[in-house]
């Protein structure tokens, strides 16, 4: 295969890998909001901490913290589909939809390892110890010790970060399984 068309082809995975990381967090974060609806939380509280974390307050900390999660996710997509533009048995694997799935929950694990974690203890944990604002939950109960929820939803969070990987997956396994049928029919 001409070099040309391998560029082109590794820029159309990339681009791929943008939108389903997009895509991907905004499935992740309907199920953010489900689950502070059930735990009776305020609806965008994960995002106003993270926008707190980051210097914002009250409308301005929540639209920023959307926009950093969102912005970040997409990224993240890009860069999980590198190893596919780079390591070129991936590219075939990824369109098979179990390994796609393996691809997929590792990405997931990996971000929440390598990303979640170090920002979740090094950015927002301390910044919550300063945090002195009443959050209430939509029942009008203060919610004290809000860094120690946050803890918990550290670890809750592995389930969400594997939901994306399944997510992201899904949506490039299935345009990878698309492009390898086009560039058949192109040779």
């Amino acid at each position: 295969m001409p070099l040309y068309l391998q560029a082109k082809e590794g820029v159309k995975i990339l681009a791929v890998g943008l939108l389903a990381g997009f895509i991907s967090t905004l499935v992740v974060a309907g199920l953010i909001f489900a689950g502070e609806a059930l735990m009776n939380y305020p609806h965008g509280l994960f995002y106003l901490i993270i926008g707190y974390s980051l210097g914002f307050d009250g409308l301005d900390a929540l639209g920023m913290g959307m926009v950093m999660h969102t912005t970040a996710g997409a990224l993240i997509g890009l860069v999980a589909s590198i190893p596919i533009v780079v390591v070129r048995r991936l590219f075939s694997m990824v369109s098979n939809f179990n390994t796609s799935l393996i691809y997929g929950i590792i990405v997931g694990v990996l971000v929440w390892l390598l990303f979640f974690l170090p920002v979740s203890y090094l950015l927002v944990m301390p910044t919550l110890e300063g945090y002195n604002g009443i959050t209430t939950d939509r029942s009008g109960r203060v919610l004290d010790g809000l860094n120690l929820s946050f803890a918990r939803v550290i670890y809750y969070a592995i389930g969400l970060h594997i939901q994306y990987g399944i997510v992201y997956s899904m949506i490039v396994g299935a345009l990878m399984g698309r492009m390898i049928k086009i560039l058949q029919s192109e040779e």
